[in-house]
Protein backbone atom coordinates (compact mmCIF):
# COMPACT_ATOMS: atom_id res chain seq x y z
CA UNK A 1 0.00 0.00 0.00
CA UNK A 2 1.46 3.30 -1.04
CA UNK A 3 1.87 6.23 1.29
CA UNK A 4 -0.58 8.27 -0.77
CA UNK A 5 -3.32 5.61 -0.45
CA UNK A 6 -2.68 5.26 3.27
CA UNK A 7 -2.80 9.03 3.76
CA UNK A 8 -6.05 9.14 1.80
CA UNK A 9 -7.62 6.47 4.03
CA UNK A 10 -6.48 8.19 7.23
CA UNK A 11 -7.90 11.49 5.97
CA UNK A 12 -11.19 9.76 5.12
CA UNK A 13 -11.48 8.26 8.60
CA UNK A 14 -10.74 11.52 10.40
CA UNK A 15 -12.83 13.79 8.16
CA UNK A 16 -16.17 12.11 8.89
CA UNK A 17 -18.41 14.51 10.72
CA UNK A 18 -20.30 13.32 13.76
CA UNK A 19 -24.01 14.08 13.96
CA UNK A 20 -24.82 16.71 16.57
CA UNK A 21 -26.47 14.19 18.93
CA UNK A 22 -23.53 11.80 18.83
CA UNK A 23 -21.02 14.62 19.24
CA UNK A 24 -22.96 16.10 22.16
CA UNK A 25 -23.16 12.71 23.85
CA UNK A 26 -19.44 12.10 23.43
CA UNK A 27 -18.57 15.57 24.71
CA UNK A 28 -20.86 15.02 27.72
CA UNK A 29 -19.13 11.69 28.45
CA UNK A 30 -15.70 13.38 28.28
CA UNK A 31 -16.81 16.24 30.56
CA UNK A 32 -18.53 13.82 32.94
CA UNK A 33 -15.31 11.80 33.15
CA UNK A 34 -13.39 14.84 34.38
CA UNK A 35 -16.23 15.93 36.66
CA UNK A 36 -16.21 12.45 38.18
CA UNK A 37 -12.47 12.70 38.75
CA UNK A 38 -12.60 16.11 40.43
CA UNK A 39 -15.63 15.20 42.54
CA UNK A 40 -13.85 12.01 43.59
CA UNK A 41 -10.81 14.05 44.65
CA UNK A 42 -13.13 16.27 46.68
CA UNK A 43 -14.76 13.29 48.37
CA UNK A 44 -11.49 11.51 49.06
CA UNK A 45 -10.10 14.67 50.63
CA UNK A 46 -13.11 14.58 52.98
CA UNK A 47 -12.61 10.93 53.94
CA UNK A 48 -14.50 9.20 51.12
CA UNK A 49 -13.31 6.20 49.15
CA UNK A 50 -12.69 5.60 45.46
CA UNK A 51 -14.74 2.60 44.35
CA UNK A 52 -12.95 2.02 41.04
CA UNK A 53 -10.40 -0.73 41.76
CA UNK A 54 -8.03 0.58 39.08
CA UNK A 55 -7.92 4.08 40.56
CA UNK A 56 -8.32 3.32 44.27
CA UNK A 57 -4.61 2.61 44.93
CA UNK A 58 -3.66 6.04 43.60
CA UNK A 59 -6.25 7.80 45.73
CA UNK A 60 -5.24 5.80 48.82
CA UNK A 61 -1.68 7.09 48.44
CA UNK A 62 -2.79 10.64 47.50
CA UNK A 63 -1.27 10.31 44.02
CA UNK A 64 -3.94 12.41 42.35
CA UNK A 65 -1.90 13.27 39.25
CA UNK A 66 -1.25 9.61 38.52
CA UNK A 67 -4.93 8.86 39.06
CA UNK A 68 -5.82 11.53 36.50
CA UNK A 69 -3.36 10.09 33.99
CA UNK A 70 -4.79 6.60 34.45
CA UNK A 71 -8.37 7.94 34.18
CA UNK A 72 -7.50 9.69 30.90
CA UNK A 73 -5.64 6.61 29.64
CA UNK A 74 -8.72 4.49 30.34
CA UNK A 75 -11.27 6.95 28.96
CA UNK A 76 -9.58 8.34 25.83
CA UNK A 77 -9.45 5.06 23.86
CA UNK A 78 -13.12 4.45 24.66
CA UNK A 79 -14.02 7.94 23.48
CA UNK A 80 -12.12 7.31 20.24
CA UNK A 81 -13.87 3.99 19.67
CA UNK A 82 -17.29 5.57 20.31
CA UNK A 83 -16.43 8.40 17.90
CA UNK A 84 -15.28 6.12 15.08
CA UNK A 85 -18.05 3.53 15.34
CA UNK A 86 -20.98 5.75 16.36
CA UNK A 87 -23.09 4.48 13.43
CA UNK A 88 -23.13 0.93 14.72
CA UNK A 89 -26.35 0.17 16.67
CA UNK A 90 -24.44 -1.50 19.51
CA UNK A 91 -22.26 1.58 19.93
CA UNK A 92 -25.30 3.86 20.05
CA UNK A 93 -26.78 1.65 22.80
CA UNK A 94 -23.43 1.73 24.60
CA UNK A 95 -23.36 5.53 24.39
CA UNK A 96 -26.84 5.72 25.91
CA UNK A 97 -25.84 3.31 28.68
CA UNK A 98 -22.68 5.29 29.44
CA UNK A 99 -24.72 8.50 29.59
CA UNK A 100 -27.09 6.92 32.12
CA UNK A 101 -24.20 5.56 34.21
CA UNK A 102 -22.40 8.92 34.29
CA UNK A 103 -25.63 10.77 35.09
CA UNK A 104 -26.22 8.40 38.03
CA UNK A 105 -22.61 8.77 39.10
CA UNK A 106 -22.81 12.56 39.08
CA UNK A 107 -26.06 12.42 41.10
CA UNK A 108 -24.28 10.12 43.57
CA UNK A 109 -21.45 12.65 43.89
CA UNK A 110 -23.92 15.51 44.33
CA UNK A 111 -25.75 13.66 47.10
CA UNK A 112 -22.45 12.88 48.83
CA UNK A 113 -21.42 16.51 48.62
CA UNK A 114 -24.72 17.57 50.20
CA UNK A 115 -24.12 15.09 53.03
CA UNK A 116 -20.51 16.24 53.48
CA UNK A 117 -21.68 19.84 53.71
Amino acid sequence: MSTRVLASRVKEVFSVELPVKAAAAIVFIWIACFADYFLTVLQVSHGGLELNPLLAPFFQHFEYEKALIVKIALTFPGICILSFFYKHPFVMRAIRAILVVYACLLVYHALNILVLG
